[in-house]
């Protein structure tokens, strides 16, 4: 069996390196390799990452474009329609005015000419070309909220009084919108306004005594009190013509 001989120690030990510098460059290459797989990797997590987001952007707009275009359809049905309510606003109104003033016709007479001037005042303003609709409008809710606090609220004053084709100064009260009475200055005499039959009613000395109770409570004279006396208008309840009524200032 032959030795090895020098030559052989150096080639294989030639070998060998180029052996060693060949896995050498498989890791490098595998490194290499593995580095762009990572970057890869992380390139597709950010592209995944920026798609979610602009996924998730796109669903909000569509859902702020809806709502938008909502808003524009409801300002455009709301432009289409306007036309149709300036049009008929003053049928409206006029309905509205014709409706209050037969409640005041057909109401307790109490400061009736004051009222119907308030009304005739109401529809000049109704008619007139230089006013606008807001301004009517506001006027027509005036005139009505007037007309809703007289059934709250209790009121007296001096007027003239007609009756048998007399004159005479009295002192009025009125209770909201059920009791219309008159007194004398001496307290001698005294009525109640009927609706049914339109007429003035006589009232008892109790009664005249009652009604002089309410005229100073009405001035802020007297504290408030529960009086007894006749209603001006009928009510669905025996004691129609004479309940005790709360009064207050």
């Amino acid at each position: 069996m032959a030795l090895p001989t020098l030559a052989d120690a150096s080639s294989l030990r030639d070998e060998t390196a180029q052996q060693q510098q060949q896995q050498q460059a498989i890791q490098t290459r595998i490194d290499q390799a593995d580095d762009e797989t990572r970057e890869l990797l992380t390139r597709l997590r950010d592209a995944q990452s920026s798609a979610q987001r602009l996924e998730r952007y796109n669903d909000q707009l569509s859902s702020t474009l809806s709502e938008q275009q909502q808003r524009i359809d409801r300002q455009q049905h709301a432009i289409e329609t306007l036309g149709e309510t300036r049009e008929a606003l003053p049928d409206t109104l006029q309905d509205m005015l014709d409706r209050l003033r037969a409640l005041v016709k057909a109401d307790v007479p109490f400061r009736h000419a004051e009222r119907m001037a308030r009304l005739d005042g109401l529809e000049k303003t109704l008619v007139d070309p230089s006013v606008s609709n807001e301004k009517r409008m506001e006027q027509l809710l005036s005139v009505w909220r007037t007309e809703l606090d007289y059934g709250r609220s209790m009121d007296s004053w001096r007027g003239q009084l007609s009756q048998d084709d007399q004159q005479r100064d009295v002192q009025f009260l009125r209770m909201g919108r059920i009791g219309f009475y008159y007194l004398t200055p001496d307290g001698e005499q005294g009525g109640v306004w009927k609706n049914r039959d339109h007429q003035w009613h006589p009232l008892d000395s109790d009664e005249r005594t009652e009604v002089n109770r309410g005229i100073r409570i009405a001035n802020d004279q007297r504290a408030p009190e529960l009086l007894s006396l006749p209603l001006s208008i009928e009510l669905d309840q025996p004691s129609s013509e004479s309940a005790s009524q709360g009064a207050s200032s």
